[in-house]
Order: C-alpha cells, then structure tokens, then sequence
C-alpha cells in the first residue's frame, strides 16, 4: 500500500501485508496453516504487550481438532472470550454426548516501560482454560474452568502513574439448556469469579462466600464476583416468545477477555411472528436496566429500551422493511446528605433539578424494487431514510443545546446489462445534523461503472462522488475518484490494483489531497495428490471387507461396495434433503473412490466416516416414516369424525323440513349445500380407508404419496432440526395429504 497526503505526513507512505493460509488433506487428516505478517506494527514507535504478526496451524483429524501459534478461543461471554494467546488448544467431538475443548498459552507478553507515555507495560501473562459438554436430546449441560496469572519477576518495575499490577484470575462456570415439553426451552450460564488485583498482596484468610472460595489462595487484594444469565423461551408454529435476565456484579471481571461491562441487572422480553403467509415477519423486544447494584456509586441510572422490526414482501419485486427503537436513561444524582438536612426551604426543588433523563430513538425504512428483470438487462432501485434522534431531560425540560437530530435519505439505481458485462450504479445521498445549536447539511452524487473484459478475466470499476458540506463554522466541497482492476489468469492467480484520489477544499484545517495506491497478489495452488500406479491384482475372495453400521450391512471388494453406498440417500429418499449440505459428503464419496485399490483398512475408516456423516439423515428417514404414518392416521380418524357430524346436521335439517308445514327457503337451501358436503366427504373417506396405508408403505411409498414426501422433505427436515413438536410437524403433513386426496378426487 502506498500513500501521500499534504496534510497527513504521520502515517507510513509503504505498508505491505502478506496474508495466506494452506489447506494440507490427506484422506482424514487435514492441516490447516495460516498467517498474517505486516510492517503495520514497526513504526509505531512505542511497545505493545501483544504481536502483530501471526502464523497459526489447525490441524484436524477425524473429531479431534487442535490449534497451535497465534490464535484465540472462546468458552463462554464470563470466561474465556476470544483472547488471543500464543500456545495450543484442542476441540474433541466424538459422535457421543460428551465433548470437550482445552486451551493454554501466552495471553500478555512481558513488555518493560521505556518512558513513552503510549508504551503498553505488562507482565507475562499464561493462561489455561478447559470447557466440557454433555449433550442429549432433551438437555445439554457444560461446566467451564480457566485461570491466568501474572509473572510479577518478568518485567521491571512499572510507573504508579500506569497502574499496572500483576494479577491473578480464577473463574469457573456451569450453563445448561433443557427442553420443557414440546414448547418451552430454558437456557441458562452461571459464572463465578476471583480476581487478585495484586499478587504482592500479603496472604490472607478466606471469609467470601463463594462456590470458587476453596480453590484459590486469598491476599488482601482479592476480590470474588459472580454472574448470571437465563431465558425461558416459547415456541409453537411460527411464534416465538423469551423472557430474559442477566446480573453481572460491579466489578466483575475476567482476564480471558479484553472488555467487560459490568454492575448492571436486564430483563428483557422479546417476541415475534409472521402473517400472511410470512409475507409479514415482525420482531418486537422489550427491556429494562438498572446499574449501581451496590448502592455505592454517586449517580445511579436505570433505563427503558424498546424495539420494533417489520419486513413485508408484497410482491416479487417490491419489498418493504422497517424498525424502530426507543431508549431512555434516567439518572439520579445522589445530592450530599448534609446539604439536603441544612437546607432550609422546603419548597425549592433544587434536588428533582439533579434527575436526567436522556431520551433517544432511531427509526429506518427501505424499499427494494426490481424494475425489470428481463434476460439482457436488470434493473433495481432502492430507497432508504434513517433518522437519529438523542435530547437530555432536567427536571422534565429538555433546554435549547441538549438535543441532536440525525436525518439520512439515501436513493440507488443500479442497472446491470448481462450480456455486454456492464453495471451502472447511481445514488443520491443527502443528511441535515442539528447538534445542539448548530445546523449541518451534507448532500452529493455517485456515480460507479463496472465492466468485464477478456471472457470475465479482467473486472474494472471506476466511480466518482461528489458532497458539499455546510454547518455555521465551515464550507466544505469534497471529490473522491475511485479506480480498481482485477485480472484472473488461469483460476489461479489474482492480480489487484486500487486507487483512491481525495481532493477537500474549505473547512478549518485548509484544503486537503491524498492518494491511496493498493497492489495486491492472489495465488490459490489447488495441488492435487499424487497418483501412484498400482498393479491390478485379480479379484480374491480374500480382497473382500465387511463394513457394518446400524441396519447396514455391506460385503464384497470396496469397486462393489462404493456403488452402494454413493446410492443411499436416494434409496433412502433424502437426497433433496442434503443438497445445500453436499460439502462434506462430496469429498468423503471422492475419497472412497480414490482409495477403493488402496489399503482396505483406508478405505474402511472412509466408509464408516461416510455412513457417520448421513447418521442424522438415516434418523431422519425413520422419523419422517412415522410422521408421514401419524399423519395419514389422524387425518382418516378426523374424517371419520367429521363424516359422522356432517351426517347429523343433515338428517336433522331434512327431518326439520319434512315436519315443517311450509317449507324455508333458506333452510332448502342448506340442505343442498349439506347433501353436496356429504357426498363429497363420503367419497373422500372412502378413498382414504380404501388406501388402508400402513408404516411399510410410508417407507417405500408409491405414486402421489412418493411425489408428496420427496417435495416436503426438506421442509420436514428443517423444522425437525429447528426443534418444532411432533403435534406441529404432524398437522403441517395432514394439510398437505389432504389437499393432495382432494385433488385426486377432483382429477378424477
């Protein structure tokens, strides 16, 4: 990257980075290595405890998943929470319940202060964290461990003024979910904290009342905290209901983390639908917080948060979305006691005066319309409007100065020409700012062009934008031109240029140019695995395996059993089904081939690790037999009942107008629409009972049933998956089986 300003001369006018990663596979095994290295970090001119060149290997084999270099993981928001740390860590997850991770390293290095008031100081920091998970199908539960601790010999000695103390931290955590009935669903996290802020600290005895208290040696600087989090969730059909609550004790903290908020209490109710046939979606959430737990802090603030979320497809092409939010902070400024006992007018309301209230809201709405979509142009055009709103309230005023309004219109058309390989994009973007007392209005144009060359090998863009900006202080017009192009040669290498040329004239720091040049370099090697001739042997009865899973049972040469097994999922009836998830099934059906005049135990180890990745589908199968079985059941067992209720209301009805002296005009004709109902019902139920459809049929089903289950498979799939109850899956295949009945009938 190369840059020149006449303003900025700070930043470094060369940096490069070299970034890349290496896929190594090898029938199970995989090595995935990446790396990441700059001269960003060698001019800063001052010390950070952390590096920013990285390299990082993954290797993987089967379920057991290490990583080792630069590298970061997470446990848990309480524990271990995306630190990166130079070291190793593993993930197991074997096909049973019980999984586990594992990490430990370098979390801080040990960096000396040199006098610079940017340098960073921080002792040697290691750390060590182990997460376990039981997982079942109506509840999982995990129990998570880590600790770090400083090196208080590593470095010297540090500056009062930079407050760095080395520290020890201890946090432990249990969080679980379990399925309540076929509707509810609670999820839940504890987690418990000990920190010393100060390991030179003289030891201590330990008087906390804590879960953690036993495992760790108390100083005087040792402090314990704790933390929760749950939900209560409500599902049935398409509604989705949750109640939440979250206690983060002030001062909680973990140094597996960068950041942490803390002293705060939430609840929160969320809730949404859709309607019209999800032609509606709407998402609303609700919440309230309060902080200064302790009662200790000099103001306190609790606040309200409200939200809304729509997105209404009214047709293919026009589509409308929307939110809006509202959030209101209240704070109470705790007044001297003192000053509230000698004051002696009652009747002044100087304390209310210390309430602030801050209020802010924000709303947005789009439009998305298609205006064409035709084969040799596409057309589409988009309007949105943001607004910001923030005002502070004293004692019930919102006084002139304490408000700031943000309004944002933006307006797009793009249209693309498929067949000369061009694309013009244009928009309009305007927003006028009141921030206090002043005024702003910032509008201007874009206009962008993008076209392909040499077969869609060579991809260029150019654009240019244009905004003058105008507030009470300043004036100020900016031009910004943009050039880019990509070059592929032979799928393999990727050639970039990017440049960027800004020119501002007005404002207060005069007028300003500045150049940004990028080049950059792609190569993807795609190596392909050595081939190794092989003498074909003859076939021998003794070259034959057995391969058993479940009810499968498989015998012969592998050329025989690979045809088998690549036939499954349509023998199976779920080839639909794995479609969008293909990735890893592919690679696995290349490998049996590849190896199928290989080792026998290779080719084994192959086969068993295809049959394991389709475990979920094979379950499937046998669960979507029963449902389609439990379906056709209580759609024949409603018939019947409403056979026999259509008959009852149509005797009465004939009886009632047989006995009547004059005949009603309206009841004759109910009797007709009545005598219409039963015959129709009547052939219905006696279709389906004739059918007489039994599991076995729903396995291996024939004609309109087979059409039937192949087309809803998928969407059976996803609702199972998504945790939907048998009586929902059941009703939504019922409607469908007796639409399709119907429709015969009809045909017919």
């Amino acid at each position: 990257m190369y840059y020149n300003s006449n303003q900025n001369n700070n930043r470094a006018p060369f940096t490069y980075f070299l970034q890349g990663a290496l896929n190594v596979n090898i029938y199970s095994f995989f090595i995935p290595i990446s790396y990441s290295i700059s001269n960003q970090g060698q001019d800063l001119g001052y010390q950070l405890p952390f590096d920013f060149n990285r390299i990082s290997l993954h290797p993987k084999y089967k379920w057991i998943a290490g990583h080792v270099g630069n590298i970061s993981m997470t446990f848990s928001p309480y524990t271990l929470n995306g630190h990166q740390f130079t070291g190793a860590g593993v993930d197991l997850t074997p096909s049973g319940p019980f999984k586990i991770s594992a990490m430990s390293g370098r979390l801080l290095r040990a960096t000396n202060d040199d006098g610079d008031p940017r340098t960073i100081p921080a002792y040697n920091r290691m750390g060590y964290g182990i997460k376990t998970n039981l997982e079942k199908a109506r509840f999982k539960i995990g129990l998570i461990g880590f600790y770090a601790k400083d090196d208080p010999n590593s470095i010297d000695a540090i500056p009062e003024v930079k407050s760095v103390l080395p520290e020890e931290n201890l946090v432990l955590s249990i969080e679980g979910e379990i399925k309540l009935g076929n509707n509810f669903s609670l999820q839940a996290e504890y987690a418990s904290t000990v920190i010393t802020r100060d390991l030179r600290a003289e030891k201590t005895n330990n008087t906390a009342f804590s879960p953690i208290a036993p495992f760790f040696n108390n100083r005087a600087s040792t402090e314990y905290y704790s933390a929760v989090k749950s939900r209560l969730g409500y599902a049935v059909g398409r509604v989705n209901l949750g109640v939440g609550y979250e206690r983060i004790d002030p001062g909680y903290e973990t140094l597996g983390a960068y950041f942490f908020n803390n002293d705060f209490e939430n609840i929160t109710l969320d809730a949404s639908n859709s309607f019209f046939g999800d032609k509606l979606t709407l998402a609303i959430n609700i919440g309230y917080q309060r902080d200064d737990l302790d009662n200790l802090k000099a103001n306190n603030t609790n606040r309200t948060v409200g939200s809304i979320n729509a997105n209404l497809n009214l047709s293919e092409r026009l589509t409308i979305g929307g939110s809006y939010s509202n959030f209101s902070t209240f704070t109470n400024v705790k007044p001297n006691q003192f000053d509230d006992i000698n004051d002696g007018n009652l009747l002044d309301e100087e304390l209310e005066n210390l309430d602030f209230r801050q209020l802010s809201q924000s709303a947005n709405a789009n439009i998305n319309y298609i205006v064409s979509n035709k084969k040799t142009s596409r057309q589409n055009l988009s309007l949105n409007y943001a607004l910001n709103d923030v005002a502070n309230e004293q004692g019930g005023i919102v006084r002139i100065g304490d408000a700031s309004t943000f309004h944002n219109l933006n307006a797009t058309h793009s249209i693309n020409f498929t067949e000369q390989n061009l694309s013009v994009n244009t928009s309009v973007n305007g927003t006028y700012n009141t921030i206090g007392r002043e005024e702003a209005t910032t509008w201007g144009p874009t206009l962008s062009v993008a076209k392909y060359f040499l077969d869609k090998t060579l991809n260029s863009r150019v654009s240019v934008g244009y905004n003058n900006s105008n507030s009470i202080s300043a004036k100020t017009n900016v031009v910004n031109l943009r050039g880019a192009l990509s070059y592929t040669l032979k799928e393999r290498h990727n050639l970039n240029l990017n440049i960027i040329q800004l020119f501002r004239n007005g404002g207060n720091n005069g007028n300003l140019s500045e150049f940004t040049a990028t080049i950059s370099y792609n190569y993807a090697f795609g190596l392909e695995k050595p081939k190794f001739k092989i003498n074909k042997r003859d076939k021998k009865e003794n070259d034959s395996i057995r391969i058993r899973y479940r009810k499968y049972d498989f015998f012969g040469l592998p050329i025989e059993i690979t045809p088998q097994l690549l036939e499954l999922p349509e023998k199976e009836g779920f080839t639909d089904i794995i479609k969008g998830e293909t990735h890893q099934l592919n690679k696995l059906a290349t490998q049996l081939k590849e190896t199928e005049r290989k080792d026998k135990k290779v080719y084994k180890e192959i086969a068993l690790a295809y049959l394991k990745a389709l475990d979920k589908y094979f379950e499937f199968a046998a669960f979507y037999n029963e449902m389609l079985f439990s379906s056709y059941q209580k759609l024949v067992l409603e018939a019947k009942e409403m056979d026999s209720q259509i008959k009852y209301e149509y005797v009465n009805l004939t009886a009632k107008i047989n006995s009547a002296d004059e005949k009603n005009l309206q009841d004759l004709k109910q009797q007709a629409i009545l005598e219409k109902r039963n015959e129709a019902h009547t052939k219905l139920l006696e279709s389906l009972t004739a059918r007489d459809l039994q599991l076995e049929d729903m396995e291996n089903p024939e004609g309109a049933v087979k059409t039937l289950k192949k087309r809803y498979a998928s969407k059976v799939f996803n609702m199972h998956k998504s945790g939907k109850s048998d009586a929902v899956i059941i009703k939504y295949i019922e409607i469908r089986l007796a639409d399709m009945f119907h429709k015969q009938l009809v045909n017919k």
